[in-house]
């Protein structure tokens, strides 16, 4: 899954980072902070150090399938 913010920031998300036979970490839209919505969602994944593939602000989220080459 591909989240795309207001700001262009963008964060790739894969499937065996959260199936829970792989990696089962979260990919979580936020649509709700501190008791209030915010003005848009928000994508938090869970586990992340520094924070660098949340993203605010989300406009877009795309979902793909990647075929296996070779």
């Amino acid at each position: 899954m591909l989240a795309v913010g207001a700001d262009e920031h963008r964060a790739l998300v894969s499937y065996g980072e959260i199936a829970p036979g792989s990696g089962n970490r979260g990919a979580i839209p936020a649509v709700e902070q501190d008791g209030a919505p915010p003005a848009r969602p928000r994508l938090v994944v869970t586990g992340e150090v520094t924070g660098g593939r949340d993203v605010h602000d989300v406009v877009e989220l795309d979902a793909g399938r990647v075929e296996p080459t070779g």
